[in-house]
């Protein structure tokens, strides 16, 4: 950040090595990388970061791996799908606010130690069609693994010598790497096998009412409700006609499972920090629940009352442009990229996103200092707020 306001607070190019990195902060700029319909491929040094965590998922993957797992994953992050899961919203938050009623009166809570789990289970009972039940049991192994990820993908990112694997394997920073990911790893492998038998109870009763259906996997897939994302994984054949390969689908499972949540999370909690740092928008987000609620808090929430929260929406995103979940986002260049005034940015360079910088740029958002949702209920350019990326490799979570 301090480069970029050195030198002009516009694109410039940092010399890393024998590598070029391109900083973009332009919002024409930002939109011709993003979608741009061949550059697709994600830089190196953080695909090596991300490997041995989430291994060749759609992440990091290219080509055909990446193109079908994609496929596959779209249809249950529409909104109709999603439309669904509003009862598994309704029944984590009845619990998150139990456990903060019992904080009433009694000081202080720390309540990113309840988002996170709560937003695990979220996740992982409308993705998974499985409840580990976290938020009863914020201290459990996997929320205190996934709480180092972060840490330890950074260093690797930044640290080249951890690249030399003879020398790292005998480092204690390995050690601490490896048992991380079999913690991930491990509840991956949970919830594929809780809901393996929650799954064949549902094809075998299926089938007691067609006994046909097992030549239809597919349509069962399209037509029950209940099906989710992981039934998709557990169902679906290879090119070859196998059934996908475990290590496949928990690599998977275990990248949607801590990205889903630990970005959720991230933003909840800055949400939640803004509406404390400005009360007088606050007192706005409040008003307008209670009105979308006709008064009665106790009312469940529906899909409706959710598409009627537009300032909570403004807010959100603002406090999303004020402190970003995803502070960069990076392309691997295959070949030459023009940029909107005629620079070129040769193949082989990594470019960066420069999210961070975009949100603060005076060019791109008008008194950028100032907290202010309002100025997402405007126009605003097109590529100018893109936390969830945009193009071909825009984030399915958004």
């Amino acid at each position: 950040m301090n480069m970029w306001k050195k030198y002009g607070k516009g694109n410039f190019r940092v010399q890393v090595g024998t590598e070029d990195w391109v900083f973009l902060s332009d919002a024409d700029d930002i939109g011709i990388m993003l979608n741009h319909p061949t550059e697709l491929g994600k830089p190196l040094e953080r695909n090596t970061a991300f490997l041995p965590f989430f291994g060749n998922s759609v992440s990091t993957s290219e080509g055909e791996r990446w193109r079908s797992t994609r496929k596959l994953l779209s249809p249950s992050f529409l909104y109709k799908t999603l439309e669904n899961r509003i009862d598994v919203i309704n029944v984590n938050t009845e619990r998150l606010f139990n456990i903060f009623d019992d904080y009433v009166d009694k000081g202080s809570i720390d309540m990113y130690r309840y988002l996170r789990p709560f937003m695990f289970d979220i996740l992982c009972d409308s993705l998974m069609g499985v409840n580990l039940n976290l938020l009863d049991n914020p201290d459990h192994h996997y929320l205190n693994a996934s709480a180092k990820v972060i840490r330890i993908i950074t260093h690797n990112y930044f640290s080249y010598w951890r690249n030399i694997r003879p020398l790292f394997v005998l480092t204690s920073l390995y050690r601490e790497m490896m048992d991380t990911i079999k913690s991930l790893r491990d509840t991956s492998t949970e919830i594929m096998a809780k809901r393996r038998k929650k799954l064949q109870k549902i094809i075998e009763d299926t089938k007691i009412i067609n006994e046909n259906v097992h030549t239809e996997v597919e349509k069962i897939i399209e037509e029950k409700d209940d099906m989710c994302l992981l039934d998709k994984f557990i169902l679906s054949k290879s090119i070859i006609g196998d059934s996908l390969p475990d290590e496949f689908i928990n690599e998977e499972i275990s990248l949607i499972c801590f990205t889903g949540h630990y970005t959720t999370t991230m933003t909840v909690s800055h949400t939640l920090y803004c509406l404390a740092k400005y009360p007088e928008v606050q007192k706005r987000v409040y008003e307008e629940q209670m009105s979308v609620f006709d008064n009665d808090i106790s009312r469940k929430l529906t899909h409706h009352d959710l598409s009627e929260m537009k300032y909570l929406e403004a807010v959100i995103k603002e406090s999303i442009r004020v402190i970003p979940t995803v502070t960069k986002i990076g392309r691997q260049l295959k070949n030459d990229v023009v940029l909107k005034d005629g620079r070129i940015i040769p193949a082989g360079s990594s470019v960066i996103v420069f999210l961070e910088a975009m949100s603060v740029n005076p060019k791109v958002f008008s008194e950028p200092e100032e907290y202010n949702p309002d100025r997402f209920n405007n126009n605003i350019h097109q590529f100018a707020f893109v936390p969830f990326s945009a193009g071909p490799r825009g984030c399915i979570g958004n």
